[in-house]
């Protein structure tokens, strides 16, 4: 027995020794822990003779301790590695040649060439060549992305096919890939409900586990009870109440979504807003730059007395040409793209607020308003105006000094991924509102396009204040979407804010909750998946803690448990499978396909007819160019998968309605 006893301590010396010092650490700090009890317990059951299962349990515990470490530092080390994505080095462009220096040593505006193979070192934008990006790293998006002159690049982007120089925009502690890793540390003290009141309880709970289990080797024996049976029973309770896995349960959880949600390119600023989610009912939207791209074209083209739709688009370029407005440079561009004359202007004039006028070849044409046009006592088709107003549409009427010559209608363009999301947030039990600033008739046809159960249009930011303020009574939850300055208040004021990064600005992005890096509206449906998979781990480690916790305490207390099984099980046991439990967050994956840009946005910007050289705008639907299938144009919806969405079928012959013959993509 004396040997088994010796051999014991020296076990506990050799394998418990981390134990005995952060117990002697947190005693100095006048902390009660986990690690105090297991060697209170240990030591003590040697004055029973119970040195080999004392020995044995620390033994387990250090073990126990020991994995725990080695997987916490697995899930805390993915953020680290966030941090490794971007190179060190970068190919700095001095003169005319390029020299390898460190990218810390690289400031905004010096320019750096990235080679095809290569990972961008840092921030910026391309000034000379283009190439496929796999931005996947930073956005997640796994298709490669076409970057050319202009276009912003992330560092950590890996380079596909060609040589590109771009201008640094960031310095390398500033980068994307350098903010994400900064705001997942930090939003780790951003704590949730949960881990606030688990830190509580375990402040108070230990304490009473020390003290209860002293009474239990106490009080029995007072009445002639077995001194040696309950001063074990004691021990086994110090053990199998030590509350490791219960404080273990949400936080480790909580690190592992938070790194897949980096991940997956989405920005989660603190804990709490992955529980916040549990609350949310109602999803708020903006619409230009959020739902929609931001990108102007033109929807359609009226005609009349006796002006063809060439024609139409001729003169009114030629106008716009000289105006700085977004439509002037929507129906510009649209020109060029069907390769339109452009007239000289002579006489050219602005009416602010209105339109413009001015003169070619001799003649004054007047393009702006329909309150403009109206001015000039024109006879204005009523019926092709309520049309308009009804598609949701914009105007922009043109004339000479007679009549009306044709209208031409602007829109902008949804989001690919924005049906996806809203039917994803239905199935998912959300309700669905779009609040804007643009006119009611605009976002009456977008909620129609996208089926989203209310539309709010022509609203200022404080309306949307007042919006979300409504929504909050009705609802347990608001979660708002958006991009601009203008929808910071909303955000603000949400339950849970969320920017789509691509096109916020940066007060809009300080702050929301949640920054969508890059513009898939899926991943707000990834947030969603990955947030309710991490509460519902949450609470699975939560209830298994608690429940075995209870379950081994009864046991201990009517003498069906021992101190090895009660360390081996009862701690070690549970704390690795909340472990375990948490890290499987990281298995996640999306349901739902990637999307290839290609299919849905064709390069061909207008239809030509060979025959009799009729040229016309590709026709739109659903808020987005139809696509070519086979030999006709069918709804862009009607590419996507039917998984994802109720498809559309609307489709037009290539057939020219002029002389019948095939019709040519150009």
């Amino acid at each position: 027995m004396l040997i088994a006893q010796i051999l014991a301590i020296a076990s506990i010396l050799l394998s418990s020794s981390r134990v005995v010092k952060e117990a002697i650490e947190d005693l100095s700090q006048k902390k009660i822990t986990a690690n105090l009890l297991m060697l209170i317990a240990g030591v003590a059951s040697f004055f029973i003779l119970h040195g080999q299962e004392g020995a044995t349990a620390l033994l387990l515990y250090a073990i126990a301790e020991r994995l725990e470490e080695i997987t916490t530092d697995r899930s805390r080390n993915a953020i680290k590695e966030l941090l490794k994505l971007a190179p060190d080095d970068a190919l700095l462009k001095s003169e005319n040649r390029y020299v390898n220096v460190p990218s810390k040593e690289v400031k905004i505006g010096n320019i750096i060439g990235i080679k095809p193979g290569m990972k961008v070192p840092l921030d910026g934008v391309i000034i000379k060549g283009s190439s496929y990006f796999d931005e996947s790293a930073i956005t997640g998006e796994s298709v490669p992305v076409f970057k050319q002159k202009g276009d912003e690049i992330f560092a950590a982007s890996l380079n596909s096919d060609s040589f590109i120089d771009i201008e640094v925009t960031r310095e390398s502690s500033n980068t994307i890939v350098a903010q994400i890793a900064e705001s997942v540390k930090i939003a780790q003290q951003n704590k949730s409900k949960h881990e606030r009141f688990i830190e509580k309880f375990a402040k108070y709970y230990t304490p009473i586990i020390l003290l209860s289990s002293i009474l239990v080797m106490v009080i029995p024996p007072l009445f002639g009870f077995n001194f040696y049976i309950w001063f074990y029973r004691g021990l086994v309770l110090l053990v199998v109440s030590c509350p490791c896995a219960l404080t273990l349960s949400t936080p480790l959880a909580n690190i592992a979504s938070l790194t897949k949600q980096a991940r997956e390119g989405i920005l989660v600023k603190g804990n709490k807003f992955i529980e916040k989610l549990q609350d949310i009912e109602v999803f708020a939207f903006d619409k230009t730059g959020t739902l929609t791209e931001g990108n102007l074209k033109i929807f359609d083209i009226y005609t009349y007395n006796t002006a063809n739709r060439s024609d139409i688009i001729s003169i009114a370029a030629s106008l716009e040409a000289l105006s700085e407005h977004p439509i002037a440079k929507t129906v510009v561009n649209q020109a060029k793209d069907m390769d339109i004359t452009f007239h000289n202007v002579d006489n050219f004039e602005v009416i602010k607020g209105k339109g413009i006028k001015g003169q070619i070849n001799g003649e004054m044409f007047y393009i702006g308003s329909q309150k403009f046009i109206e001015d000039l006592n024109y006879e204005l088709p009523i019926d092709d105006i309520k049309n308009i107003e009804t598609s949701g549409t914009v105007p922009i009427l043109l004339g000479n000094k007679n009549h009306l010559l044709g209208i031409i209608t602007i829109r902008d363009v949804l989001r690919v991924s924005a049906p996806i999301l809203i039917n994803g947030l239905r199935k998912r039990g959300y309700e669905t509102v779009l609040i804007s600033g643009d006119n009611q008739s605009v976002c009456n046809s977008i909620g129609a396009c996208l089926d989203i159960d209310q539309a709010y249009g022509e609203h200022l930011p404080d309306q949307k204040l007042e919006e979300i303020k409504k929504l909050k009574q009705q609802y347990k939850g608001v979660a708002m979407v958006g991009d601009g300055i203008n929808d910071a208040p909303a955000l603000a004021l949400s339950d849970l804010g969320i920017a789509i990064g691509a096109s916020a600005s940066d007060i809009t992005l300080e702050t929301a909750d949640i920054i969508i890096i890059g513009d898939d509206l899926k991943k707000i449906l990834t947030y969603i998946d990955i947030a309710k998979k991490t509460n519902k781990k949450i609470k699975q480690n939560i209830w298994t803690s608690i429940i075995v916790k209870v379950s081994f305490a009864i046991l201990t207390v009517i003498g069906f448990m021992t101190l090895w099984l009660a360390v081996g099980i009862g701690d070690m046991g549970v704390s690795l499978l909340v472990l375990l439990n948490s890290l499987t967050i990281f298995r996640y994956k999306f349901l739902y396909k990637e999307l290839s840009t290609e299919e849905l946005e064709s390069e061909a910007k207008l239809i030509i007819c060979d025959n009799c050289q009729t040229k016309d705008i590709i026709p739109q639907h659903h808020g987005r160019d139809m696509v070519k299938k086979g030999d006709k144009l069918v709804c862009w919806k009607n590419i996507l998968s039917s998984e994802e969405l109720e498809t559309c079928d609307e489709e037009l012959p290539l057939h020219c309605p002029y002389c019948n013959e095939k019709l040519e993509l150009k």
